[in-house]
C-alpha cells in the first residue's frame, strides 16, 4: 500500500512536467524573438552598433536573465528526474511486496 508521499510525490512531478512545457515554449519564442530582432539590424551596422553601445548595461542584465531562466530549466530537469527515481523505487516496492 502506498502511503501519502507517494501521492505527493506523483502530483509533484505532474506540475514540474507541466512547468517544463510551458517553459519549454517560452524558450523556443524568446530564441526567435531574438532572432527577429537580430535581423532587424543586420542590414545597417552604425545603427546597430549605436544602439548595442546605448542598451548594454539591458543587455547585460537580459544576458544574466537567460542564464538564470536556462539554469531554472535545468534545475526542474533535475527534479523531475530524482522525482521519477523516487516514484520508481514505491513502484517496485509495492511489486516486491506482491511477490
Amino acid at each position: 500500500m502506498r502511503d501519502e508521499f507517494y501521492y505527493i510525490l506523483r502530483r509533484c512531478l505532474l506540475s514540474r512536467k507541466d512547468w517544463l512545457k510551458y517553459q519549454n515554449n517560452y524558450l523556443r519564442f524568446k530564441s526567435l524573438k531574438e532572432q527577429a530582432f537580430k535581423r532587424r539590424f543586420n542590414r545597417n551596422i552604425l545603427l546597430s552598433t549605436t544602439y548595442s553601445i546605448i542598451n548594454l548595461p539591458s543587455a547585460i542584465i537580459n544576458f544574466l536573465i537567460k542564464i538564470n531562466e536556462y539554469s531554472e530549466y535545468n534545475r526542474v530537469l533535475s527534479e523531475i528526474e530524482v522525482l521519477e527515481e523516487e516514484i520508481n523505487k514505491y513502484n517496485k516496492k509495492q511489486i516486491n511486496n506482491r511477490s
